[in-house]
């Protein structure tokens, strides 16, 4: 079993740890510094006693020089003052030699001081007591050997201090340069070991970052590794499960769907048949008007609209179950748009003219041919001029436009109808979708003519869409590609327009 502790206990860990060298090297830069300011202060302090002591030493051997070889000739030397003042150097001596602690010169110097007074006071001393003079040259050469030992120690006392207080400065610098190395090298490991973290949560973060990219953009078979700290571990399984689900979902949507189309296609060819029987013997009961009462006939006209109404919904989802499964087919060719627009102009006119409404066609001069099934493209128009003029009240006015937009053709059919809301627009071509207004309800329809209308359109390469202020009616665009074959010259292509935008 690996140890992958979870994110918070890795944050924990890496600051205990920072916190804990910090700590160390605090604690062991502090106590040396200490250490060396109480070392200083112990040195300085035995040094200056020591100078003290060279400094008795010498009172010492000058009392001796007094007492061996008095100041007045009537004064006779004092073996008593000697003794005394001798054993005033001997303590002195002593202390000193505690003072000196291990140091080797100090300890030489102070051992000559004394084998010097000793051989003076033997020499020199002893028979001057016994009122002996000694040999010319011998007194001065033993007294000038005291001296100068009592010098030589003095010297070697300062120069010992000065040594302790230079020794004290190098070892304070050098251990605030090893602080501060500790204390750098701790925050070196500390952004080593936070950089480590951070990569281990970047690789899987990265993963799950492109893994939801694309997953967004429809691979459902995306899936990422799982890794990292356990937080991001668990956001990865959780990742995986997620895809699973959609995968599943997408799957069972693809059956439910396809088992949709299968049964609209089906029921569809199975109602075509008996549908157009229908229709045909209602149509056929109204040709013979002479053999119908009045109820009869106005029966057979119900029969045989309600029929028509049934036949061309049928073939309305014919047309969007073989657009569903690939099987819907155009036949584009080069198509002049004037002659279209105007055809189509022409067949819905009496509509407009029945409910007293002004029908306009404008096109364009001179615009090239677009690649279009003429039939198809026809019937788009027919649905869209079929809408406004079933949701257009009486004495609206209704327009069929066609102009070119870049290297694309533009045809609009606008009305000053009740128009759309912004939430309808969304939902305007979907299937079997209508308005839930009073105005819709009461004109009726399948709600299919506009999503076959959309489905034709994308089938040609072209779209198709929706703009409209509410209460100043609406505007339904549809671009189609020009026909190489009928582009008079070649021009530098113009921005492409989203079909529908306002023009």
């Amino acid at each position: 079993m690996s140890f992958n502790p979870s994110l918070t206990a890795r944050l924990r860990i890496g600051f205990l740890v920072l916190f804990a060298l910090l700590m160390v090297v605090s604690l062991l830069g502090v106590g040396r510094l200490f250490q060396i300011r109480v070392n200083y202060e112990n040195d300085i302090t035995r040094f200056f006693q020591l100078e003290l002591e060279t400094e008795h030493l010498r009172s010492g051997f000058i009392l001796e020089q007094a007492a061996a070889r008095p100041a007045t000739a009537h004064q006779k030397p004092s073996q008593a003052e000697l003794n005394q003042a001798a054993a005033s150097f001997s303590d002195a001596a002593v202390r000193a030699r505690d003072l000196t602690d291990d140091d080797t010169a100090l300890n030489t110097k102070l051992g000559r001081l004394i084998a010097s007074e000793a051989s003076w006071r033997k020499a020199v001393a002893e028979p001057l007591i016994q009122e002996r003079v000694p040999p010319p040259g011998v007194e001065q050469r033993f007294t000038s050997a005291v001296t100068n030992s009592g010098e030589s120690l003095a010297v070697e006392t300062r120069s010992a201090r000065d040594s302790a207080r230079d020794h004290a400065r190098t070892d304070t610098r050098n251990t605030t340069i090893l602080v501060a190395a500790g204390l750098a090298g701790a925050l070196l490991a500390a952004l080593i070991l936070f950089s480590g973290l951070i990569n281990s949560m970047r690789a899987p973060l990265g993963r799950l970052v492109e893994g939801a990219r694309r997953l967004a953009g429809g691979d459902l078979r995306t899936r990422v590794e799982v890794g990292g700290p356990t937080e991001i571990a668990a956001l990865g399984r959780a990742f995986n499960e997620m895809a699973n689900s959609l995968e599943r979902d997408a799957r069972e949507r693809d059956r439910v769907e396809q088992m949709k189309n299968d049964f609209v296609l089906t029921v569809s060819h199975e109602l075509r048949t008996p549908v157009t029987v229908v229709k045909g013997f209602a149509e056929m009961l109204t040709a013979q008007r002479e053999g119908l009462n009045t109820r009869q006939f106005e029966a057979a006209e119900v029969i045989a609209e309600s029929a028509g109404q049934l036949q061309k919904m049928i073939n309305d989802l014919l047309d969007l179950a073989r657009s569903d499964a690939g099987k819907l087919r155009i036949e584009p060719e080069p198509t002049e748009v004037r002659p279209l627009a105007q055809r189509i102009g022409r067949q819905m006119r009496p509509h407009f003219d029945g409910k007293d409404q002004s029908f306009t066609v404008n096109v364009e001069k001179d615009l090239p041919e677009v690649d279009a099934d003429a039939g198809r493209i026809a019937q788009v128009l027919a649905n869209l001029l079929t809408n406004a003029n079933k949701y257009a009240p009486e004495g609206a006015e209704v327009q069929l436009a066609a102009s070119r937009v870049g290297e694309e053709i533009e045809f609009a059919v606008s009305d000053d109808g009740p128009g759309l809301e912004e939430e309808q627009l969304e939902h305007v071509f979907e299937r079997f979708w209508r308005a839930d207004s009073t105005e819709t309800q009461s004109v009726g329809g399948t709600g299919l003519g506009l999503a076959i209308a959309k489905s034709l359109v994308e089938l040609h390469g072209g779209a198709i869409s929706a703009n409209s202020v509410p209460g100043k009616g609406a505007t339904f665009r549809f671009v189609l590609p020009i026909s190489k074959d009928g582009r008079p010259t070649e021009t530098t292509p113009a921005p492409r327009t989203k079909a529908g935008a306002a023009g």
